[in-house]
């Protein structure tokens, strides 16, 4: 990300049409013939030849020759400068601070806008390790048929900020959504850490309640199941706030694996609990609230 933000620097207006070409094109094929970039782009044969040359030697996409015909794809850092010249250009962000979280599907950095604001950025880099497997179990991909990876990393990026937007409406420690652009989501900054790594917590059954509660509201309010929680998904602070993050796979309660999900996540949260504070904790009752609304 800090060598997309250091292309912003100098890159000019014809090479972000170029790559903004090769993106539509990567809708329909993974790799973009030279004809059909100079037909999205609207350029000349000769223009769009010497701007695919300079995107290529700057690292930002990927040349085919292995086929009958040429063929260019967008690779990472491509996509994450159109990302960022677009945020930029909204006046959403200025700045791009350090990485502050790294993940297996995605990476968060610090950033600011020209108020000196303190947001996270979080990029999404879903199918980093295997792009097969995302195919098979995420729901956000349902049956489409051609799915480029950039793609699942847009439909990921909006869902999520999607499932802030309505459950910062409740007023809880849930993070600020801010804006979104293709696999990145800017939001309010996160403070605090995963409580799998907080070793020292002087009232453990406090704050489960405090998770439990917040599940609920959500779940009542927002009528959302966060899907996929556990002790890396909830962010605990000094002050023993706590904030749950990654919605990517958060489903409405009238889903029809909605109790299935739901059930799952509060077995997660009391199994974390009873292992590693030795709390006895009852999820059917627990559960059995829930099922009262």
């Amino acid at each position: 990300m800090a060598e997309a933000a250091k292309h912003l620097l100098d890159i000019e207006k014809e090479d972000l049409r170029v790559l903004t070409a090769i993106e539509i094109g990567m809708k329909r094929s993974e790799y973009v013939t030279v004809p059909n970039i100079k037909f999205y782009a609207r350029y000349p044969l000769e223009e769009t030849l010497y701007r695919l040359k300079k995107v290529h030697k700057e690292g930002m996409i990927v040349r085919n020759a292995s086929s009958y015909e040429i063929g260019y794809t967008l690779n990472s850092l491509g996509y994450d400068v159109l990302a960022l010249h677009t945020l930029v250009e909204r006046g959403k962000i200025s700045k791009l601070g350090p990485l502050i979280g790294k993940g297996k599907e995605s990476d968060v950095y610090s950033c600011m806008d020209d108020d000196d604001n303190i947001f996270a950025l979080k990029i999404y880099r879903m199918g980093r390790t295997s792009f097969k497997s995302i195919k098979k179990t995420r729901n956000i991909i349902k049956n489409r048929k051609h799915l480029s990876w950039l793609y699942v990393n847009r439909l990921a990026a909006r869902r999520e900020f999607e499932a802030l937007k309505k459950i910062y409406k409740l007023k809880l420690n849930t993070p600020k959504p801010i804006t979104y652009n293709r696999h990145i989501v800017v939001m309010s900054y996160l403070r605090g850490k995963e409580l799998a790594y907080s070793k020292d917590i002087p009232n453990p059954r406090k704050i489960f309640k405090k998770i439990i509660k917040q599940v609920r509201i959500i779940y009542e309010k927002a009528g959302i199941i966060h899907g996929d929680l556990g002790e890396f998904n909830i962010v605990i602070d000094e002050k023993e706030s706590i904030l749950i993050i990654d919605w990517i796979q958060w489903v409405s309660k009238n889903h029809p694996n909605a109790r299935k999900l739901l059930e799952r996540d509060i077995t997660n949260l009391c199994d974390y609990f009873n292992k590693k504070f030795k709390l006895e904790l009852d999820k059917d009752e627990i559960l059995k609230n829930f099922y009262k609304t």
